[in-house]
């Protein structure tokens, strides 16, 4: 479990930028996790706006994808008070291994400035799976948090199991506490035969859990499925400066 302070420090990428009030071009769409690269024009999608449960927060996702020659992504978290202009409060670019990438903000935790945002990067034209990412991110200071997802798999699992985030939420009694609901599956099952046609030392034997990780002091534990994964969901299309 690790805290990042997410500094904005790099002008180079616009991270000291604000964002336009209404970029020419732009779509407004719930679907920011997964942006669709077609053709050769580039495109910008916009997310709805999210507001904190007090409404002195607001939040939206920007997408951007080109093609030159490949599929590229950028993506970028928008924060700000409910008084102020935007400014960005995370930003992912086209890496090497992974050029195309998206977001999508889940919500805020109750009676708070923390969000919960939840991110994906993949490779144009690869079967490689995707980088899956939770993120709680404080509207108000900026402080990223990143659970380690991996610590959901014992160290004898890896090179067996995987896992897809299928949903998650901070816990009812503590903001500090999130709830990963997660699918389990045989890796072998992606490249070759289907699971039950697998040996069972190649089958991942795991279906649904939930795992509740803390981020302050890295516990991590299996907790029922019946838990609730508490978040304060409230967005809006108008987009204000």
């Amino acid at each position: 479990m690790r805290a990042i302070l997410f500094l904005l420090l790099f002008p180079a990428f616009g991270f000291t930028q604000q964002p336009p009030a209404n970029p020419p071009a732009s779509v407004v769409s719930e679907n920011t996790l997964y942006v669709e690269c077609q053709g050769e024009k580039p495109k910008q999608v916009l997310s709805p706006v999210w507001l904190s449960e007090d409404e002195k927060w607001r939040a939206y996702v920007q997408v951007d994808a080109q093609w030159e020659p490949e599929c590229l992504h950028t993506t970028r978290l928008w924060v700000a008070p409910a008084d102020s202009s935007y400014r960005l409060a995370y930003f992912i670019p086209p890496y090497g291994d992974a050029v195309e990438n998206g977001m999508e903000i889940l919500g805020f935790a109750n009676h708070s400035s923390l969000m919960l945002v939840r991110t994906e990067e993949w490779q144009w034209a690869s079967d490689a799976l995707p980088r899956q990412r939770v993120l709680a991110i404080s509207a108000n200071t900026g402080k990223v948090y990143e659970p380690d997802l991996s610590s959901m798999l014992q160290s004898d699992e890896k090179e067996i199991c995987g896992l897809r985030v299928l949903d998650a939420g901070f816990s009812a009694d503590e903001n500090s506490n999130i709830l990963i609901r997660a699918g389990f599956f045989s890796l072998q099952s992606l490249f070759g035969p289907a699971e039950e046609e697998s040996p069972p030392a190649k089958r991942c034997g795991r279906k649904e859990e939930t795992w509740s990780l803390n981020l302050v002091n890295g516990d991590v534990k299996q907790v029922a499925n019946t838990q609730p994964l508490q978040l304060f969901k409230k967005f809006l299309f108008r987009r204000d400066n």
